[in-house]
């Protein structure tokens, strides 16, 4: 049982023969009665302030715990956020690039089919190319024989004979102009053409060759 300042300062001592002087005990146990109170208060105002700091350990205790799971659920937010941008961002690239390509085999088909459309384009030009030079090619060489058998008329004393050789040859300018006014192959029969008087077509030649039928 610890002893309180009041239990020392009742407390009594039997006296004997030459014992201590009763007034020197009773002094120095007033001092130790003063000493000890101090010490009391002393502890018990440690005591209170230990309790104090004890309290506010466990409050930064409660509060440490408090902002680690804190630091956990945003640490685990934060895993979670991420994971999910990180899919949405691979979502929208695959799906940016099935748009691109897509995007991309249609212009290519676009292409490949506007150079298919000129490629048969420069083959029909160049067929109907051919086709107007063999039929120009014709026609030059039946009006020539024209013009050499309107020479051969012209020049030839028997007037009978040359006209029917001319008649031919008119037979044949007159066939080489329903070609070129007919470039689809149908031809005019040259019994429906006035062969007596003009052809009722005016042929200009240039001085490169060429030359230019006007109706």
């Amino acid at each position: 049982m610890v002893l309180s300042p009041q239990d020392i300062h009742n407390k009594e001592f039997s006296t004997k023969m030459r014992g201590y002087n009763i007034d020197e005990v009773n002094d120095f146990l007033d001092q130790i009665i003063k000493d000890y109170q101090i010490t009391i208060e002393e502890n018990e105002s440690l005591k209170s302030k230990n309790r104090e700091i004890t309290k506010e350990l466990n409050y930064f205790n409660s509060m440490k715990d408090s902002l680690n799971q804190s630091i956990i659920v945003a640490q685990e937010a934060a895993d979670k956020l991420k994971a999910k941008s990180q899919k949405e961002a691979s979502i929208a690239n695959s799906e940016a690039q099935k748009a691109a390509d897509k995007i991309l085999d249609d212009a290519n088909k676009r292409a490949n089919q506007t150079l298919d459309k000129a490629s048969n384009q420069t083959k029909e030009l160049i067929a109907v190319n051919d086709a107007l030079r063999k039929s120009n090619q014709s026609f030059r060489n039946k009006l020539n024989d024209l013009l050499n058998a309107q020479l051969e008329f012209v020049n030839n004393e028997n007037w009978s004979s040359a006209e029917n050789s001319s008649n031919d040859a008119l037979k044949s300018a007159t066939d080489a102009i329903n070609e070129l006014d007919n470039p689809k192959g149908s031809r005019v029969n040259s019994k429906d053409k006035e062969l007596s008087g003009d052809l009722k077509s005016t042929i200009t030649f240039y001085p490169d060759g060429s030359f230019e039928i006007i109706k």
